[in-house]
């Protein structure tokens, strides 16, 4: 009887495990911006645009990115790293910094069952390419991570691939070096408890 007690308490437990652990699917594209030099920023894939325009590209406003994610962009802080493009909600003051305005931004809704809403930011420039993944967590918008972050804390050089491996509970992306002779990969997994990633270099 105590046998069958404990195989039944571990298998209580094995199932809580599988069903609390989170699970990530491919990214799904719903839009794109990349800048028009002086023009502005072009912008496809938006459900709504509010901003000043050309006719063709855009300077200043909000762009809506499916239903709930915004990006407020203004081109006259551009030269500015940290300012002048945010994603988040409506309200601009619950938004997280991320520079729209060199290359091109794909922007993607990262389906999960976490219960947070996150979008996965690839942009492409001429020193290689940056990852960033933002979320809204209990409200509040957060940048769960970003890949300009992991090269300076490992002290890494060198660009990251197109390709977003995505496999369970992680995230893995592949760094190569600049003359394509080194390569590493640098993994995100979920943490439910703490509802964030942790990152390790392999």
């Amino acid at each position: 009887m105590l046998k069958k007690f404990f195989a039944l308490t571990f298998a209580l437990m094995l199932f809580a495990a599988q069903t609390s652990a989170a699970t990530f699917q491919s990214p799904v594209k719903i839009g794109h911006v990349g800048t028009a030099g002086a023009h502005g920023l072009s912008i496809n894939g938006a459900t709504k645009i509010d901003g000043d325009s050309d006719g063709k590209d855009y300077k200043k406003g909000v762009a809506l990115f499916g239903d709930k994610l915004y990006l407020h962009f203004d081109i006259a802080t551009a030269a500015d790293f940290d300012k002048g493009s945010y994603f988040g909600s409506s309200d601009v003051k619950n938004t997280v910094p991320y520079y729209v305005f060199e290359g091109g931004t794909k922007i993607s809704r990262l389906p999960n069952d976490t219960g947070v809403d996150m979008y996965l930011l690839q942009t492409e420039y001429g020193a290689g390419n940056g990852v960033a993944l933002i979320g809204n967590r209990g409200g509040k918008w957060v940048k769960f991570f970003d890949t300009h972050d992991v090269k300076k804390n490992f002290g890494l050089r060198g660009y990251f691939t197109k390709s977003v491996n995505i496999s369970g509970n992680t995230i893995t992306l592949e760094l190569s070096s600049f003359d394509q002779k080194t390569s590493c990969q640098i993994r995100y997994t979920w943490d439910a408890a703490n509802k964030w990633f942790g990152v390790e270099k392999i």
